[in-house]
């Protein structure tokens, strides 16, 4: 039965015996992400799958444009790495801002180990001055960037753990520049 039926029904007080049915209260109850987060959060819009569909369509349509340019901004990354380590600062910012959007971008594109080094490169970057960074760090991340493009097929493992020893060896840079003061 249709709800606008039920309804009617309900508004007119019959049941399927002609007698008038026990009052009825309609108790809301709120969802868990609401209990957990508060009443003021609102569940995100489900989205048609045909939408679904199309974005993913046009995804795959931008791919081949997305290598072409992820291809410029590691060749870039690499060319800043050098003057951004010395103190450049427009370097820097350029180098930042390079990885950074090859953060957001590269996992969309079915680059997702490249987003996680750059990734690790923002996090790097974020957390020091202009010119305090070890230039170890940042040309081993450029190169496992520049790696995972040009060898899109290697072992997830070999890939993760590359990332693991550089996160080993940014903690150990941030040790040893606690220790000299």
């Amino acid at each position: 039965m249709k709800h606008s039926k039920i309804a009617s029904r309900l508004a007119s007080h019959e049941t399927d015996g002609g007698e008038t049915p026990p009052e009825v209260r309609f108790v809301r109850v709120p969802s868990i992400a609401e209990r957990k987060l508060g009443s003021e959060y609102v569940a995100p819009m489900r989205l048609d799958p045909r939408i679904l569909d199309q974005m993913q369509a046009t995804i795959r349509s931008l791919e081949s444009k997305y290598v072409e340019t992820l291809s410029a901004q590691v060749s870039m990354l690499q060319v800043l790495a050098e003057p951004a380590c010395k103190g450049d600062r427009e370097a820097h910012d350029r180098l930042y801002a390079i990885a950074h959007d090859v953060r957001g971008l590269a996992g969309t594109f079915g680059f997702a180990m490249t987003g996680r080094f750059a990734d690790s490169l923002c996090r790097y970057l974020e957390q020091g001055g202009h010119g305090k960074h070890d230039s170890t760090v940042i040309r081993f991340h450029v190169d496992a960037i520049r790696d995972t493009l040009e060898s899109p097929g290697t072992d997830v493992t070999i890939s993760t753990e590359t990332l693991d020893a550089l996160e080993k060896l940014i903690a150990a840079n941030r040790e040893s520049m606690r220790a000299a003061g």
